[in-house]
Parts: structure tokens; C-alpha cells; sequence
């Protein structure tokens, strides 16, 4: 017996929403019943990646695609999914976009494979029930641009071109990814981000970092910030951030005073980053800042180290890491570290991942453990080393920092 028949036609519909539009279109040949339900499914999902054997073969493609449009009847399209490669025509491409507006289209995905990247049609930038936009491999038309729903933009492998038309066209943006490469016509421009509702900001950049351009951050309701990037120091300019909770900060090749303040608010940072040596220091506040894990692996953190231990009254947890998606080495400190001049009273928590028992590394152990840290209850050292011998001795070193007179619990791993 078909026990999947007498489903309700709501659940159906769920179960055929996570197939691929390929397979939901193949269920016709079940029941009658199915060949009407299928027509009903409110995503579709438009692949190419198996269509490559010759021409004839990315025609059938393309005929199952307009097939698969055109015969959809959902009274409000939900998700249209378009993974295509570098035989896909922009032609077909707008057609497809403009017919998934018509249908009220809430979510658009358009990933284009390596190639040359394709121009999405106008009809996008005016579309009122869009909610959620994600893109790789396109370009911007310059047009005027007016989105009141978009909620959630991604943006993947993209050009600065119009970008500031297309954000000012997006007032009540709450999440925004961007990983962009420039090209040379637009390389060294400005960029501001300047939304006032915007929540999560997620930006990466690749951009040439003798030429690369100014990012002026205005987003005063911005919770959760990260930034990746190799550019100049002071390419990054943040304002008014009194709402942020959470930032992950790695600009490998220093950051000002200047940038860390707009960080003051946050309750949760990773920093890789070294403090430039050409700005004026400043004494900032972390007056909310519960925890901190700052890499290693960046020149000059210990100089973060000591002002974030300094100004930081709240401080529960810090954690120091040697782990890095580039695999730079760590950066030993220095014999002159300047060391704080005391440790936040809340701290509660050291660990330190991939710890090397160099002499500076047992210096700043040292001082975490014995000065002041009257609450610390815990401290985990993660050694990193192959060497039976060398990671006894580092071991053994940790050992000796603990007295009767300090309560803190040494782990191992």
C-alpha cells in the first residue's frame, strides 16, 4: 500500500520542498494525485553541474528549467536556486529571475561557477517581496535600486560597481555577507555602509592593499561584526556601535586606536591584530567585554594584550590561540613586554591553545596565574609540541607557578 498517498497535501509539500527541483518533477509519474501536488512545491532548485556533455545536452537543461518555471503554480514562490556554470546564457537567466518575480519570489540564490560573471536583470532591483538575496559571480546594473523587504544580502565574488546604490536601496537590511574582489577599473574607491537597521555584518576582502579604498561603517544597531581582510591598517573606519555583542576582528596588518573604541561596546572579540605603531595611544574602555581571545600569531599582540587587561573590568574569560586559517607562526613576546599593571578582579578563565613554553610564553603565564587574578579558578594549557621531552618540561614549568596560596586549578591536554 502507498502510505505516502494519504499524507495531507501540507506535509507533501514539505517533504517535496527539500527535494531537488529534478526530483520533485519526476514524482508525477507516482499517482495522478502527485501530478497536480508537484506544481504546488514553492521552491525550485536549477542546477547545471551535470549538464555539460555537449550543447544538445545544456539544451535539455535549459528546457527543463523554463519547464520546471512555467508549469509551477504556488501562489507565492518562496525560493528560486539557480547553480549555474559558464554555458548558461544571461538571457535565460533573466527570464528565469524575471518569472520568479512575477510569482512573488521571497528568497533568490544565484551562484554562478567560475567564468565570466552575468549581469542580473533590472526587474530585481525593484522587486517588493523580496526578502532575501544571495548572489556569487554577478555584476550590478547601474539602475535605481528599491528593496523595502530585503532582510538578508550575500554577496560572493562581486564588484563595487553601484554597490552604494544597491545598499541605499535596502533600508530595512538586518544581515549583510560580502567577500569581494575589485576590479581594476573600481580599485581604491570608498565604500560606505550606511544602514541603519543592519544586525549582523559579515565582511571579507581582497582587495590590493596598496590600492584598496576606505570602509566607513555606520551601523548603529549592529550586534555581531566580523572582518577578514590583509588591507592597510587604516582602511577600516567604524562609528557608532553601542549595540555590538560579538566581533571577530583579523586585519593582519595592524589596526588604530581609533578602530579598537568603535569596538568598546562588544561582549564577546577574537582579535588578530597588532596595534599600529604610527597612531597615538589612547586609553579605550571595554566597560562590557566578558570575553576575549586574542591569536598569537599577529606582531605586537601582547601589546593588545596588556591594554585589553588593563581596561577591561568585566573580563570572565581570556584565551590565547595559535590557531590560524593562514598557518602563520606565532610571535613570541618580547623580553621588554610592558606587562599590565593589573588583571581584572572577574577573571575567572585562562587557556591558552598551542602554547610553546618559550620564555616569553612562561612570562606571560606567569603573570596571568600569579598577579592578581584572585578569582581565576581555572587555567588549561594546551602544549604544542611532537617532542615527548620538550613537552614535560613545558609541563613541568606550569607546575611551578601554582602555590597553596593560589587557588587556580592547572589543566592539561
Amino acid at each position: 500500500m502507498d502510505m505516502i498517498s494519504f499524507l495531507p497535501d501540507d506535509l507533501l509539500l514539505r517533504i517535496l520542498w527539500l527535494l531537488p527541483t529534478k526530483d520533485v518533477m519526476a514524482t508525477m509519474l507516482v499517482s495522478k494525485r502527485w501530478q497536480s501536488l508537484w506544481c504546488l512545491v514553492s521552491r525550485i532548485v536549477l542546477d547545471d553541474l551535470k549538464y555539460h556533455n555537449d550543447d544538445a545536452d545544456y539544451k535539455n537543461f535549459t528546457e527543463f528549467a523554463y519547464r520546471a518555471l512555467m508549469k509551477n503554480k504556488s501562489p507565492i514562490l518562496n525560493c528560486l536556486n539557480l547553480c549555474l556554470g559558464p554555458k548558461c546564457h544571461p538571457v535565460d537567466v533573466g527570464i528565469w529571475i524575471d518569472t520568479a518575480i512575477a510569482r512573488r519570489m521571497r528568497r533568490l540564490i544565484v551562484k554562478i561557477r567560475p567564468g565570466p560573471p552575468i549581469n542580473l536583470p533590472s526587474s530585481l532591483y525593484t522587486c517588493e517581496t523580496l526578502e532575501d538575496l544571495r548572489i556569487a559571480n554577478c555584476l550590478f546594473s547601474d539602475v535605481f535600486c528599491s528593496l523595502p523587504f530585503l532582510k538578508s544580502l550575500s554577496l560572493m565574488m562581486m564588484g563595487y560597481t553601484c554597490l552604494h546604490k544597491l545598499l541605499h536601496g535596502c533600508p530595512n537590511l538586518q544581515f549583510l555577507r560580502m567577500s569581494s574582489v575589485i576590479d581594476e577599473e573600481h580599485e581604491g574607491e570608498d565604500i560606505t555602509i550606511a544602514l541603519p537597521c543592519l544586525r549582523h555584518l559579515d565582511l571579507w576582502d581582497s582587495r590590493d592593499k596598496s590600492k584598496g579604498g576606505v570602509y566607513m561603517i555606520e551601523c548603529p544597531r549592529l550586534e555581531y561584526l566580523k572582518i577578514v581582510d590583509d588591507v592597510v591598517y587604516d582602511s577600516r573606519r567604524i562609528e557608532n556601535m553601542p549595540n555590538l555583542n560579538e566581533a571577530h576582528v583579523d586585519i593582519t596588518q595592524g589596526v588604530t586606536h581609533r578602530f579598537l573604541r568603535a569596538l568598546a561596546s562588544t561582549r564577546r572579540l577574537y582579535l588578530c591584530a597588532s596595534l599600529h605603531s604610527e597612531v597615538p595611544s589612547m586609553v579605550i574602555c571595554f566597560y562590557r567585554l566578558v570575553h576575549l581571545e586574542l591569536s598569537t600569531c599577529a606582531q605586537g599582540w601582547w601589546e593588545l594584550l596588556t591594554q585589553m587587561l588593563q581596561n577591561s573590568p568585566k573580563l570572565a574569560s581570556l584565551k590565547l590561540t595559535d590557531e590560524h586559517e593562514l598557518h602563520f607562526p606565532s610571535e613570541e613576546t618580547p623580553d621588554c613586554w610592558k606587562q599590565p599593571s593589573s588583571i581584572p578582579d572577574s577573571l575567572e578563565t585562562f587557556a591558552w591553545i598551542g602554547y610553546k613554553g618559550r620564555r616569553g610564553d612562561l612570562e606571560v603565564a606567569n603573570f596571568i596565574i600569579r598577579n592578581n587574578a584572585t578569582r581565576l579558578k581555572t587555567a588549561t594549557f594546551l602544549p604544542q609540541s611532537n617532542d615527548v621531552e620538550a613537552k614535560y618540561k613545558m609541563l613541568k614549568d606550569l607546575v611551578s607557578l601554582t602555590t597553596p596560596s593560589i587557588p587556580c586549578q592547572l589543566l592539561f591536554d
